[in-house]
């Protein structure tokens, strides 16, 4: 061990930290993969009848609503995820009968205007405004709000179905969706997800943001192990799948932290589900769900900012719930502490990696000093040490991981095998500087909390790109237009990544 500064010394501890949370996360690669966490299985319609006439005969749940909740402002991009599952229907015929669509907006206008759009559709596509003056007894705000004013509509009128919630730009395409309805229909669970890829409009966003987006699949195999071993220390607000009778019970009516708007509540609602029924109801459907990567590097920063702040939120807020003491202390110390560390580590990668930059930077400008004066390039052997070694493990790990991330981003991003390849070599390149903008977020959600704010501001990601690949919006564009070219290359990527 060489003789180190003080700022040597924390860069050694916290890249070890880092270091070993990124073995952890290879080790959760290796756990979910082996159980093979993301279906890849061919089905026909006859293996989804007989899935469904099985389900059907042991009483099981076997109806599906899939619920979009929206703003408003994007009514092309929620187009895309409905006609996509119009198009598994069409595919897989059986599933007339068992899906069903529901639509939540802000905006007047969006719900006459998809309300003519699908009203020949082959399914149920039902849109819903959300009132301006909606208040829950709890004064919930943001996104839950519209949850909520949605589970009130279904307490009024039950029905024995799971909810399948999507974001604005969620996707699953006809052979996911066909996947989630077999596998739930013969394993039925609660509250179950699965992986989330994010190759949609994936050539509309700068590289930096494809270096960070690729983190998140690969991070995304911890999911599995979150879900078949509560408790549920994060969840997704999309491909999150709950049985309606379950959310019923529980709802979206998750409060205000002081007054402030909570900006997590899909992490709060599973520790309130976890709190109120056990470990038993969770579970993991693996299905794959498609979605698109924030298209600038300022919507990225923000969109990490929330994670990291709402997580934060929702602990304080979970904490105060009459329940919370009815966990074992166990339970209680395993939220508390594993929550902390991941918003710790997150927000520690941001000084490691501009230290870490910058210290290579000045490293390659001395060298390039010292043979400008000595008038040839010398490289001395590097000393094999134990900071060495951390510093060079930590790496190749973090790499590795977002190559394996842009792997799953690019099977539905409709590229051919050289674009493929490109993006590879690319995002390896930037990766050590996207490191630094994907860390920076959380590190001032951390700096916020700590000195006493306990709001901040919230816009969901921009979810138009400035060149949008989605069709023009035609109310009756779904009778009689095929599907637009991304569309279509969705549909094909289930095709070319056999080949890939």
């Amino acid at each position: 061990m060489p003789a180190l500064s003080p700022l040597g010394w924390f860069l050694f501890a916290a890249t070890g930290l880092l270091m070993a949370t990124y073995l952890y996360f290879w080790w959760m690669v290796i756990r979910a993969s082996v159980r093979g966490h993301v279906s890849r299985a061919k089905l026909s319609n006859g293996d989804l009848r007989i899935a469904l006439k099985q389900a059907a005969s042991r009483g099981d749940t076997h109806r599906f609503l899939i619920q979009i909740t929206t703003k408003g402002g994007a009514v092309t991009v929620v187009q895309r995820g409905i006609d996509e599952a119009i198009e598994g229907v069409r595919r897989f015929p059986v599933l007339a009968g068992v899906v069903r669509i529901e639509v939540i907006t802000e905006v007047p206008d969006e719900v006459q205007l998809l309300a003519e759009r699908y009203r020949s559709a082959p399914i149920p596509v039902v849109p819903f405004l959300l009132p301006g003056d909606y208040q829950t007894p709890r004064g919930t705000k943001l996104k839950a709000r519209a949850l909520e004013y949605l589970v009130e509509q279904h307490r009024a009128d039950p029905q024995d179905c799971y909810v399948v919630h999507y974001d604005e730009e969620s996707v699953f395409t006809p052979e996911n969706l066909a996947r989630l309805v077999h596998r739930l229909a013969l394993h039925p669970v609660g509250i179950s997800e699965g992986m989330i890829s994010y190759g949609l409009d994936w050539r509309q966003t700068t590289l930096l943001n494809k270096a960070m987006e690729s983190n998140r699949p690969f991070g995304c195999h911890e999911c599995f192990s979150v879900m078949t071993s509560p408790p549920p220390l994060h969840l997704h607000g999309s491909n999150l799948v709950v049985r309606q009778d379950l959310e019923n019970q529980l709802g979206w009516d998750i409060g205000t932290l002081n007054g402030s708007a909570l900006i997590a509540e899909d992490l709060i609602f599973g520790l309130a589900a976890y709190l109120r029924f056990g470990s038993e109801v969770f579970g993991w459907h693996h299905a794959e769900m498609i979605e698109q990567p924030p298209f600038s590097l300022k919507a990225a920063y923000k969109q990490r900012e929330r994670w990291v702040f709402g997580a934060l939120q929702a602990l304080a807020h979970v904490r105060r719930e009459q329940n919370w003491l009815r966990l074992s202390r166990r339970d209680r110390w395993h939220i508390n502490i594993v929550i902390r560390l991941r918003v710790f580590t997150y927000a520690l990668g941001f000084p490691v990696s501009l230290l870490a930059l910058s210290a290579n930077a000045a490293g390659l400008a001395n060298l390039a000093l010292d043979s400008a004066g000595e008038g040839n390039l010398h490289f001395d052997a590097p000393e094999i040490t134990a900071y060495s070694f951390v510093s060079v493990a930590g790496f190749l790990l973090w790499m590795a991981g977002t190559q394996l991330g842009l792997f799953y981003n690019l099977r539905y991003a409709g590229l051919t095998g050289r674009q493929k390849l490109r993006d590879h070599v690319l995002v390896l390149l930037a990766t050590p500087f996207a490191g630094i903008v994907d860390t920076l977020g959380p590190l001032m959600a951390v700096a916020k909390w700590v000195t006493g704010t306990r709001e901040v501001a919230w816009q969901p990601t921009p979810k138009l790109a400035a060149e949008s690949p989605t069709s023009e919006l035609r109310p009756d564009a779904a009778a009689v237009d095929p599907a637009p070219p991304s569309e279509r290359l969705i549909r094909t990527a289930e095709e070319e990544s056999a080949h890939d």
